[in-house]
């Protein structure tokens, strides 16, 4: 799924600081020169989020090991106060960029939710937020502004929004509370497995899409084999990424279809689920509400133009030339001021059909599943 949210594009932060500082390595550059500080920035912009998160860091030149380096903080972020952050929203038809409609003062703060093991120090870093209550105005280009109190220079950079709209997935249906999703046709003793079709129309200011599922399930551990004494329960998720769509422009109202043959869940599931005589799964969760299991979250991660290229030139090199161009958006800097949001129907049901098939067809038999229906033929009671 999109890894394009704030904690996603860390390690790739983090990486480019890496490799601009570890070309001070080179036998071909003078150690002692004078050092020229490189801002590295990434900020996605959500316009339905009450609070917008951007990373600014820099990168460092010394003398010695530069892996070394990487693990202390000071070489790659700025001590507080030694930046001030400026987020401005203008109309988009003021070229100028001379009055702003709304601004917003940039504060600094400290996160301690990096994952430790990395090249990088962990688990606390630097990270800095505004608070935009309700969200964003979609009708506005957002300018970023990154000076020093010292008058060295100054880093600006402008994006477009996303628009927020959430109607515009029409299958699954978002109106239908736990829409039954059919991953399997059975009966006379074989297996079929339809076409899903996803289909949504794309949104004013989006590129990307980024197409993934989210399944729930909880995971009993019993005693024995039978399955008589409960040990403990623990709900899970799998999130399944289906694919990567892309809009011919980002002008909207394009009808976009991706299918997914059935076929595809189990296989999914079972390359994903061991194997264990002593573990059931219950699919999804029963909702009283409506009467009906719920099990899957769709979810759209939809990036705009410029995160679009971002990753496009980023991605993985596969033919022989491996060189590639360089990417950023930010004037004075490097790195990349963009805007992702998420579009979903969360809460989606499964037919009867789909349970028979996951309990007793050849590819997930062996993983113990169950309906927490308590009037389905497939319960786990």
């Amino acid at each position: 799924m999109f890894k394009a949210s704030f904690t996603a594009f860390l390690s790739a932060l983090l990486a480019v600081i890496l490799v601009w500082s570890a070309a001070g390595c080179s036998t071909e550059v003078d150690l002692n020169a004078p050092y020229e500080r490189a801002t590295v920035v990434f900020g996605l912009l959500d316009p339905v989020t009450d609070a917008q998160w951007i990373r600014i860091n820099r990168t460092w030149l010394g003398e010695g090991n530069q892996l070394e380096f990487a693990m202390v903080a000071d070489s790659s972020e700025y001590a507080p106060g030694e930046l001030e952050v400026l987020v401005e929203g203008f109309d988009l038809d003021d070229e100028s960029l001379e009055l702003p409609v709304v601004a917003y003062v940039v504060r600094d703060t400290m996160l301690d939710n990096k994952d430790d093991g990395g090249l990088f120090f962990a688990p606390q870093y630097r990270a800095y937020t505004f608070d935009s209550p309700g969200g964003l105005d979609e009708d506005l280009r957002y300018r970023l502004s990154i000076s020093f109190p010292d008058g060295t220079s100054t880093i600006s950079a402008l994006t477009t929004l996303i628009g927020s709209a959430t109607g515009n997935i029409t299958n699954p249906p978002a109106g239908l509370p736990g829409f039954a999703m059919n991953w399997a046709s059975t009966g006379g003793g074989f297996s079929s497995f339809p076409n899903i079709n996803f289909r949504w129309s794309t949104t004013p200011g989006a590129k990307r899409y980024e197409v993934g599922l989210r399944i729930y399930y909880t995971e009993m551990l019993w005693a024995d084999g039978a399955h008589t004494e409960l040990v403990s329960e623990t709900e899970r998720t799998l999130d399944w990424a289906l694919g990567t769509e892309f809009a011919s422009d980002d002008q909207g109202g394009e009808e976009v279809k991706m299918p997914v043959n059935g076929e595809k869940f189990y296989r999914f599931l079972a390359s994903r689920l061991a194997h264990d005589p002593m573990i059931t799964r219950a699919l999804g969760y029963w909702d009283a509400n409506i009467q009906k299991e719920r099990a899957f979250d769709f979810i759209l991660t939809i990036g705009n133009e410029e995160l679009d290229t971002f990753l496009a030139v980023n991605a993985p090199v596969t033919g022989v030339i491996q060189d590639r161009p360089e990417y950023t958006n930010i004037s004075g800097g490097i790195g990349l001021w963009a805007s992702r949001t998420n579009q979903r129907v969360d809460g989606l049901g499964y037919s009867l059909n789909t349970i028979r098939e996951l309990v007793e067809g050849d590819i997930t038999a062996d993983l113990y599943f169950c309906s927490p229906s308590p009037f389905s033929d497939y319960g786990c009671d």
